[in-house]
């Protein structure tokens, strides 16, 4: 008999994670609800990744190893989608967890209000700690189109986030969306998927862990003029997707949270990232202020060039 499709494909891009992959994908196989396959996309690991995804997949016909040998975690997770035969998408990180009734809840909520996204809230985990340092809940809810992109780009409830959602699939094949290989890239995917949904349905159950490595982000992740330039781009690409789409006027007021974040956060990060920049701290602030103001005030026709400016050097 030819197996069945299953209902939920869940991606998970890797880059030279044997520390945790191993939990990760324990954590998906221990999941109540069972009728989904796994995709690992390791995306030119040097360690031994590529041997534990292996190994669940020689155990579990459910687990899928892709190898992929380029590309950022857009592109990796793109190769993910591609692949993927379920009518429902899930994002895992490959260093994060999954409660065991994960898949269940937002199955149960996107199948019993017809809802093309599943929102679940999420828990907040430092590295080598077993307690919740905050819990972020989101109230049982459904929202219809408009509300939807309005609440999304309010980054607020929601969240800018791929993995805490589950995805019916057709959003990004009716529509030709595909993930944007760039830092932040959830920001830009996340908008432009809204704008394709009818109905968005949240749920109360905390079911996915994030798991940072300490309290200070910035110790984490090493910032460059790329980061920053990538930040300061979900604007005029966030834009552009909502005037595309007829649907910029609707989300404006609550979009202004996003741009006031990305605002004051420049020229902290161009602190950060002062090793690695040309033209210093101060010269590169104002180019990149400059910027997220010259997104805010152009010309619809003029956002893709202004996305192609390079503002940190």
């Amino acid at each position: 008999m030819e197996k069945t499709k299953p209902e939920i494909s869940i991606i998970i891009p890797v880059h030279n994670g044997q520390e945790h992959l191993e939990k990760c994908l324990l954590s998906i196989k221990n999941q109540s609800f069972t009728d989904y396959e796994v995709l690992v996309v390791n995306n030119g690991s040097t360690d031994n990744t590529q041997k534990i995804a292996e190994s669940f997949s020689e155990s579990d016909k459910r687990f899928i190893t892709i190898k992929h040998n380029h590309g950022g975690a857009g592109e990796t997770r793109n190769i993910g989608i591609d692949r993927a035969s379920g009518n429902y998408l899930a994002f895992v990180d490959s260093d994060d967890v999954v409660l065991d009734k994960y898949l269940e809840n937002l199955y149960r909520a996107i199948k019993s209000c017809n809802a093309d996204v599943a929102v679940c809230g999420y828990n907040l985990y430092f590295r080598n700690s077993d307690k919740i340092i905050r819990r972020y809940k989101v109230e049982n809810k459904i929202y219809e189109k408009e509300a939807a992109i309005k609440e999304i780009v309010r980054d607020r409830k929601m969240r800018f986030y791929l993995w805490n959602k589950l995805w019916r699939r057709s959003l990004f094949s009716d529509n030709g969306i595909s993930i944007p290989d760039m830092y932040y890239e959830d920001a830009v995917v996340c908008t432009m998927l809204f704008c394709h949904v009818n109905k968005v349905v949240t749920t109360d159950y905390c079911g996915y862990s994030y798991i940072r490595a300490s309290s200070d982000i910035y110790k984490e992740v090493q910032m460059t003029g790329t980061r920053i330039n990538d930040y300061i781009n979900t604007i005029p690409m966030m834009r552009n997707y909502l005037e595309e789409t007829g649907y910029y006027k609707t989300a404006k007021t609550p979009f202004t949270r996003h741009i006031f974040h990305v605002f004051f956060s420049v020229p902290s990060l161009c602190v950060q990232a002062r090793k690695s920049l040309d033209n210093g701290v101060l010269k590169n602030s104002f180019s990149g202020l400059g910027k997220v103001i010259k997104s805010c005030n152009a010309k619809p026709s003029e956002l893709e060039d202004i996305t192609n400016w390079k503002a940190i050097v």
